[in-house]
């Protein structure tokens, strides 16, 4: 159970949620947002997305 914890606290699993909260709250908001403002968050929240889950951790002890 603590490894479960340990692991949702990673850095990737933070920036992650935190990304998506923010992408959700733009999007359910009652503020319209600026379009260069959205394109440029989109853009970013999609680079994170791809670089985290795409990306292979190395366990290699050379």
């Amino acid at each position: 159970m603590k490894d479960v914890f340990k692991k949702l606290l990673s850095v990737k699993s933070i920036v992650t949620l935190s990304m998506t909260a923010a992408l959700i709250a733009m999007l359910l908001g009652n503020i319209e947002p600026n379009e260069k403002l959205v394109a440029l968050f989109c853009t970013s929240y999609g680079a994170v997305i791809t670089y985290f889950f795409t990306r292979k951790e190395n366990n290699d002890d050379k």
